[in-house]
């Protein structure tokens, strides 16, 4: 789980085990101070499962999920993390990789599948996919502020306090 801080307002995210540290670098280096918990992954329901046990009793402002759309959570499990105060952030589409590749202005296509996505992003990158540095050439603050792909915009008015435009 990431809790990123900004005017002392914790909030509480889970993202893919590869991606939180990388993530974490980077929203610090825009000026966010954040902190990594570790969180399970697994399938949707799992880590709103493990998310409400781990963390039910943490202190946060707001508590939000952030999950692949390939393998969106159930109504069911959507609704037990809204009664347990959790907003669910759908990467779209498929994925994280599929929100960055539509950042930089690719087209995703329906029939591409999350390994296909991250197929094409990680090559672009500049380095491993693990490491925080190899994102920030390609994701730059300007891209990221200006990008309106629905779940970075969602996830930066989240981390900055903003209300939904």
């Amino acid at each position: 789980l990431l809790e990123a801080r900004q005017n002392c307002i914790p909030h509480c995210l889970t993202l893919p085990l590869d991606h939180r540290e990388s993530l974490r670098k980077h929203l610090e280096r825009a000026g966010l101070k954040v902190q990594v918990e570790a969180g399970d992954g697994g399938s949707a329901g799992n880590v709103i499962t493990n998310s409400i046990r781990s963390y039910k009793s943490a202190a946060y402002d707001r508590r939000i999920l952030l999950l692949d759309a390939d393998l969106p959570p159930t109504e069911a499990e959507s609704k037990r993390a809204e009664q347990a105060g959790y907003e669910i952030i759908l990467w779209q589409p498929q994925c994280l990789e599929g929100a960055l590749l539509d950042a930089l202005g690719e087209p995703v296509r329906a029939h591409e599948t999350s390994q296909q996505l991250k197929q094409r992003l990680h090559p672009q990158l500049a380095g491993r996919h693990t490491d925080s540095a190899a994102y920030a050439e390609l994701f730059t603050a300007d891209l990221l502020q200006k990008a309106s792909n629905p779940a970075l915009s969602q996830l930066r008015r989240v981390l900055l306090n903003q209300l939904a435009e």
